[in-house]
């Protein structure tokens, strides 16, 4: 397989200390009501997890910077459609932009959501420092705040005290699986005022990281004001509102709904899912956030090695990880078992 990742490092344990800090680490040792973790991995593939487990801080940094050139880029370009075409194009422009926008924004929630777990950088200040001021404060969020209900996610998967489970129980999220299309917007529709709010209040967004959220869009506003004038850079904003407001929170809600199923999985393994297609790839879950499986059970496997590793298992462990994962191919379809489903 010319995509699997290949090494000779020595070894070692499948999660070795170091790679977590004594906070973390006493936030796993007391997790004693998570579902157990259900698969092992094969001793030939540890030293394969062991390189893929290493960061690389300039690839995070430019992917951050890649989505964060589109994100303001197309709020820009729609500013300029309100310029330079007619009305009805022009709105056209709008709607589009509203989506590329939300998906940007899901992006960097994704590359947040990878520096709360040091994917960016293992030891030092670059990971949360970059990832504020490039994917955190663009999307109203903190890497140390979103890390801290995060931590608790996954060592306590499933139990009482998983913030997630209990955002699954209060909008019945499981419940969105399988819905046909017009059931699923309108599920989507009722919950979606509730549910964004109660995404901001989970990943513990603080007034003062909303008035740093504000302050980096008031630079950005005032660059473009500066270029291109006041009206410009105001209609700019407003695409900014209606991507982070109204699609974002679209995209997210479907990617979290996908994310696990609770009812029926009894391991982190199956009750964890795999979103897979192309919509989830380039939309839902940018940045190998689909491999919710293999994220669960090695989270320190950054965004830029988790395709190689997933390929690799299915390969290496196909009696086990390749037969019995559980994923999906489209959209919040009902789950397959296996990847030859």
């Amino acid at each position: 397989m010319s995509d699997t990742l290949v090494t000779d490092v020595p070894l070692q344990p499948e999660d070795p200390r170091d790679w977590k800090s004594a906070q973390e680490m006493r936030a796993v040792e007391t997790a004693e009501r998570g579902l157990p973790r259900g698969y092992k991995l094969p001793a030939a593939a540890r030293p394969i997890l062991t390189a893929a487990a290493k960061t690389d801080l300039g690839r995070s940094t430019m992917t951050a910077l890649g989505d964060l050139t589109l994100f303001i880029g197309t709020a820009a370009a729609a500013a300029l459609a309100h310029v330079v075409l007619p009305l009805p194009l022009a709105w056209a422009v709008s709607l589009v932009a509203l989506v590329v926008i939300g998906r940007c924004g899901r992006a960097l929630e994704c590359m947040v959501h990878e520096a709360s777990h040091r994917n960016w950088q293992r030891q030092g200040r670059w990971n949360d420092l970059l990832a504020n001021v490039l994917a955190g404060f663009p999307t109203a969020s903190q890497v140390g705040e979103y890390r801290r209900s995060h931590m608790v996610h996954h060592a306590r998967l499933g139990s009482a005290d998983d913030p997630d489970i209990l955002r699954y129980e209060k909008f019945d999220l499981e419940a969105m699986t399988g819905l046909p299309g017009t059931q699923l917007v309108r599920g989507v529709v009722r919950r979606l005022p509730a549910y964004n709010w109660s995404w901001y209040t989970t990943i513990g967004t603080s007034p003062t990281t909303l008035a740093l959220s504000g302050a980096w869009f008031a630079v950005v506003a005032g660059a473009m004001a500066l270029v291109a004038g006041p009206s410009f850079a105001f209609v700019a904003w407003l695409h900014f509102l209606g991507g982070l407001g109204l699609a974002l929170p679209v995209i997210r809600m479907l990617g979290e709904a996908g994310e696990h199923r609770f009812l029926a999985g009894d391991t982190a393994f199956n009750a964890t899912i795999s979103n897979l297609g192309w919509a989830h790839r380039w939309v839902i879950h940018p940045h190998g956030d689909g491999h919710h499986s293999l994220h669960h059970l090695w989270s320190s496997v950054p965004h830029h090695q988790i395709r190689k590793m997933h390929l690799t298992l299915a390969e290496l462990d196909a009696d086990n990880f390749g037969s019995k994962i559980q994923w999906r191919k489209k959209v919040l379809e009902n789950v397959r078992t296996g990847l030859d489903a």
